[in-house]
């Protein structure tokens, strides 16, 4: 398993614990604001897996879980036995995915090695919408495997969160309604801001979003995800 990045302590990245996050190289994607273009080649990674059990193993007794993001980590074949191993050590596991390998989720969920997903939606599901945000082109296949994602979220019992990162010249409400239309109805649903310095959103534009939809969607549990820049 390739990992190109480690962060020992985060407060944010998985609701409610404190724990570490471990960033894999490699994504199918090249999304336009990406803030993690540098895990996109599939690379060898620059951190040993070894390191990173042996940190997690010294310092279980103040951390809850360990977040496992990327690049895409599900797009790496050893991640279920890296799972297998943080288990082992007692702690909780969140995945972070873009949603377009539902096969290796759906092992992960079986065998009880994940207790909270993440799933980015970019753009409503279409090829042509999805296909300007990921950056490479998106099939209709590909866009039934998200699809598929959705639903293995939908029908276990597992926490999951779905959320979108706001483009502000692109995502304009309606196509946000259109996403909030693929997910269940009481989901829970996250806005979160761009900040890449050419493509900054607005918070103001985040929040009436959000407002809109907790207006419009009494059943879903709408989120912001708005950072200090």
């Amino acid at each position: 398993m390739e990992i190109g990045g480690f962060i020992k302590l985060s407060t944010i990245d998985f609701p409610e614990k404190l724990s570490c996050v471990v960033f894999l190289q490699g994504c199918n994607l090249k999304c336009i604001y990406c803030h993690n273009s540098h895990l996109i080649p599939f690379k060898k990674g620059i951190i040993s897996q070894e390191s990173i059990l042996s940190y997690i193993a010294e310092n279980k007794e103040f951390l809850d879980g360990v977040v496992i993001s990327g690049g895409e980590p599900l797009a790496q074949k050893d991640v279920c036995d890296f799972c297998k191993k943080v288990k082992e050590l007692g702690l909780s596991i969140k995945i972070d995915t873009n949603g377009f390998f539902p096969e290796q989720l759906k092992k992960l969920i079986l065998l009880k090695l994940v207790d909270y997903v993440a799933l980015d939606i970019k753009a409503p599901l279409t090829p042509e919408e999805y296909s300007f945000i990921a950056g490479v082109k998106i099939t209709e296949n590909d866009i039934k495997k998200l699809k598929e994602t959705i639903f293995i979220l939908s029908s276990e019992k597992i926490q999951a969160e779905f959320r979108t990162t706001v483009l502000q010249d692109y995502h304009t409400l309606e196509k946000i309604e259109k996403i909030v239309s693929e997910i269940p109805e009481n989901a829970t649903y996250v806005l979160q801001q761009c900040i890449l310095k050419e493509k900054i959103t607005s918070k103001e534009y985040i929040i009436n979003i959000a407002n809109h939809l907790k207006n419009k969607y009494k059943e879903l549990t709408i989120k912001t995800r708005i950072y200090e820049i």
